[in-house]
């Protein structure tokens, strides 16, 4: 069995939708640090999102951030920038989002992704929102799920401690890893 290595993402493109903050930045920082191209989209200017383009650049990786306005526009950008998406997360941060938003930023991203030897997606929402994979995608497509739980009260003693956004990004990481490449249509949840 080969080991892992840090070399499974370097050099692909990746767009984390709502990549400024949360889950979202944690995602986009770490496939940075794996070599990774990273695009990010907002849907408000911020602080944050300065801050997160500024952090992904400092990385050494290629970095771009776009308003997210609608899906066929943001696709664009990524079409005008690299040509192709090798990697799709979509990170649903509040209720405000919906899974409408997958179906259409997924189903905006099949031009880019379909070439391309894998598609790899995982979306990430709350236990409040509804678990949604996109119907009909090609065979050598992968889409996933995290569901992030409310926080708890943590016991003191706890085995298992309430998890920040870094832990559920790993999580997020390993669904888009070749070490997860049994896996289509899975839900995990995280705390």
């Amino acid at each position: 069995m080969p080991a892992p290595t840090v070399h499974g993402f370097a050099e692909k493109v990746a767009l984390v939708i709502n990549g400024s903050e949360g889950i979202g930045r944690a995602v986009a920082m770490q496939l940075a640090l794996q070599g990774c191209y990273v695009i990010i989209s907002y849907q408000k200017t911020s602080e944050n999102q300065v801050n997160a383009l500024e952090e992904l650049k400092s990385l050494g990786t290629l970095a771009n951030a776009f308003h997210f306005s609608d899906a066929k526009t943001l696709l664009n950008e990524v079409n005008n920038l690299f040509g192709r998406l090798d990697l799709l997360v979509n990170c649903l941060n509040s209720e405000d989002d919906s899974v409408f938003q997958i179906e259409q930023i997924t189903t905006e991203s099949l031009p880019l992704m379909q070439p391309r030897p894998k598609g790899l997606i995982v979306n990430v929402i709350t236990e409040n929102q509804k678990i949604h994979f996109v119907e009909n995608l090609p065979n050598h497509f992968r889409q996933n799920c995290v569901v992030r739980k409310e926080k708890k009260a943590v016991i003191e003693h706890e085995l298992f401690s309430v998890n920040n956004f870094d832990d559920i990004a790993r999580v997020v990481l390993f669904f888009l890893s070749n070490e997860s490449k049994a896996l289509n249509e899975q839900v995990l949840f995280t705390y």
